[in-house]
């Protein structure tokens, strides 16, 4: 076969593998846009906080009722992606929130200093597979964040980490507490416990200081709102027992019938790594028992 007729065979082949290509693509249906109107947010509430989860609001400013069948909320900053596949329906001219456990935070550096304001702040992509009137629809919406609430989170699983690589924060099982009735005085004694190397070849670095831990709405130290601390603790050092005298930050009923978060104490932290920020830690069921008993018991409302 001459090298012309060999030439134009293999030219209309090509044009042949390509018109096929485009009949292809022809009858592939394009996926149907997301309905007019949907918008979403993100967000948490006081409880989520401590439960870890995420307030993804999903608003329908349309005019007709869309059934949500999947959602997925994806971040460079979170692995894997958060996703809800149980199907829920959001009214026209309504809006709905749904909560999913958040992912894990990806602290990888990308550069600079842990804590640098010059970050790029971390962004959501809310990610709908919906049914409506009309048949099914797919999209992705960028999600609003008006609450900084994935920059919080962020920043406070990071610094977690960068503490917990050199040492463990305990809270105590038990309230330690002396006298009766409303002279009685109740300490808390948090263990701080250095990352100590398992082999002699484990390379155990790194420092924080613990500035001060905060009052909250329920406690506070017994000579101010909060405990000025400024001790240095560094990997591979000896444990230290941090003693926090405790009194309640207001006497009433209602300080513990309305109580979330009071139990759980606020650190101000900063890491040799660049990190700083606050740091929560919270009472166990036992713990938490006798500090709500002694806010009574001190406050006279027993």
């Amino acid at each position: 076969m001459s090298r012309a007729r060999l030439n134009r065979r293999r030219a209309s082949s090509v044009a042949a593998a390509f018109a096929a290509a485009l009949a292809l693509a022809a009858c592939t249906p394009a996926a149907t846009p997301l309905p007019e109107g949907l918008s979403a947010q993100v967000k948490q509430g006081r409880l989520d906080v401590e439960a870890r989860r995420l307030v993804v609001r999903i608003e329908n400013a349309g005019g007709v009722p869309v059934t949500v069948e999947r959602l997925e909320i994806a971040s460079p900053s979170f692995t894997p992606a958060m996703v809800r596949d149980e199907p829920f329906e959001v009214g026209a001219d309504d809006a709905l929130e749904i909560r999913v456990p958040l992912s894990e935070t990806d602290c990888a550096p990308s550069g600079g200093d842990a804590d640098s304001s010059d970050a790029a702040a971390p962004v959501a992509t809310v990610v709908l597979d919906v049914t409506t009137e009309s048949g099914a629809a797919s999209g992705e919406l960028t999600a609003d964040d008006p609450f900084d609430t994935l920059a919080r989170v962020v920043a406070a699983d990071c610094l977690a980490e960068s503490v917990e690589r050199v040492a463990a924060i305990v809270m105590p099982e038990h309230l330690r507490v002396i006298g009766s009735g409303t002279e009685q005085r109740a300490f808390i004694d948090v263990e701080v416990v250095p990352a100590a190397s398992a082999r002699p070849s484990d390379d155990v670095e790194g420092s924080f200081v613990i500035d001060r831990v905060h009052g909250t709405t329920l406690l506070s130290a017994e000579s101010g709102a909060e405990w000025p601390l400024g001790i240095e603790v560094a990997a591979g050092g000896d444990p230290v027992t941090i003693t926090l005298p405790v009194r309640p930050a207001r006497c009433d009923a209602h300080g513990v019938a309305d109580d979330k978060r009071g139990t759980i104490l606020p650190f101000e932290i900063r890491t040799s790594d660049g990190r700083a920020g606050r740091l929560d830690r919270s009472s166990g069921d036992a713990l938490k028992a006798e500090l709500y008993a002694y806010y009574g018991e001190r406050c006279g409302l027993q």
